[in-house]
């Protein structure tokens, strides 16, 4: 006898890939869902090659652009805050009193 080829949706395969991310044994979870370990690692790496993996979730071009703007952002005001903790340093120097941040 013959082994039928079983087809799976997308959507399935999408969660496959995720909760291989997210879980501890990836042989377990291919266990729990009744498919071989090989195949959650050749969808992972289908994966891999059409989106970005990150902390086991799929991550959106558009959440990368928005996560380097919120670091850049983050970046620049903690570099103001310095200058500006400088600066009080400078002045509280110069007039003899003291002000703590």
């Amino acid at each position: 006898m013959g082994t039928k080829k079983r087809n799976y949706s997308k959507t399935f395969k999408e969660k496959a890939v995720e909760l291989s991310y997210v879980r501890d044994n990836i042989k377990d979870l291919a266990q729990e869902l009744g498919i071989d370990v090989a195949r959650i690692y050749k969808w992972r790496s289908n994966t891999i090659n059409s989106t970005s993996i990150k902390s086991g979730k799929t991550v959106q071009k558009q959440e990368l652009e928005e996560m380097k703007r919120l670091k850049k952002e983050l970046k620049n005001t903690q570099l103001e805050l310095e200058i500006l903790k400088k600066a009080v340093h400078i002045f509280s120097k110069s007039d003899g009193k003291s002000i703590n941040l």
